[in-house]
């Protein structure tokens, strides 16, 4: 899961910027004092930091420099939130190493725009392209690798978790408000895995709308009984005021009920032969199709 670091004073804007990016399906942590930031960026690592220049202790250009020097933070990207509005402190800001500069008051959505910019460019430079881009989750390619070495514990079970009537969700708000739905969906996932066991849990995003789990088999009950409940909460979120109030997704002349999950327990002998199958069908060249085994893991 993409963490942000929020170097902010003002407490409504820290708390605005905290549930707008958790919401979109970040990890975030706030930093009230210059202080409080350089320490937890060694701390937590986040990928992006996105730092007011106004600080009660120190201002933003030290926090920026001493990250800067550090070659635990060096790497990590930077966007200055600030009142100030002059050219000369936009060019500070940028020579001190800072990757985007955006002044007060701004649009929460560009800022989100901002930061997954600067994720998919550091994401496009890695060396290891095996997480999907919107949720930082294993793809197909880290799922398949890593499923041998997983599938003999005879204790765990895994799991299909589709998210029914994305796809026209996605046709009527966007693909942008579609990306937010699957961060925010392996957030959830990942927070319900994390409560029923952080050791020994597995999460992966094969597909837009399908993610794989592996849990212990006793957790299993538990899941099927909390997921569609909190999922059903998260959701009513994306849609619009009129499709709230009408319970459904209008759609033309139709009502197209909200999204929901649909969780299907998979057998570990299917994941053995999908497996087998997806490395003997993957080609040297070109994309790599999700084999059609994994769209319905049935």
């Amino acid at each position: 899961m993409n963490t942000i670091l929020v170097v902010e004073d003002e407490i409504y804007t820290a708390d605005l910027l905290r549930r707008y990016f958790e919401l979109a399906g970040y990890e975030v942590v706030s930093a009230h004092t210059g202080s409080e930031a350089i320490r937890l960026a060694f701390d937590c690592a986040p990928q992006v930091i996105i730092l007011d220049i106004i600080l009660p202790d120190m201002d933003g250009y030290a926090v920026c420099r001493k990250l800067r020097g550090d070659a635990r933070t060096k790497d990590i990207p930077i966007i200055f939130l600030t009142r100030k509005d002059s050219s000369s402190s936009r060019l500070d800001g940028l020579e001190m190493g800072a990757d985007d500069y955006l002044t007060k008051p701004f649009d929460v959505e560009e800022l989100r725009l901002r930061v997954q910019k600067i994720l998919d460019r550091v994401i496009k430079k890695s060396t290891t392209p095996l997480v999907d881009p919107k949720t930082s989750l294993p793809n197909i390619d880290l799922i398949v690798e890593r499923l041998p070495e997983l599938l003999d514990d005879p204790e765990v079970i895994y799991v299909n978790v589709e998210i029914r009537h994305y796809a026209d969700f996605r046709t009527k708000y966007g693909k942008d408000a579609a990306a937010q739905v699957q961060r925010s969906t392996a957030k959830l996932l990942g927070d319900v895995l994390h409560e029923i066991d952080p050791e020994r849990t597995f999460l992966g995003h094969p597909r837009d709308e399908h993610f794989l789990l592996g849990l212990p088999y006793p957790a299993f009950a538990r899941l099927r009984a909390e997921l569609p409940r909190r999922f059903a909460t998260l959701a009513e979120r994306f849609y619009g005021d009129s499709d709230r109030r009408r319970g459904s997704m209008r759609m033309g002349f139709e009502d197209v009920p909200f999204m929901s999950l649909n969780i299907i327990r998979v057998k570990v002998d299917a994941l053995r032969v999908l497996v087998a199958k997806y490395q003997r069908e993957r080609a040297p060249k070109g994309p790599l199709r999700l084999p059609a085994r994994l769209r319905s893991l049935s």
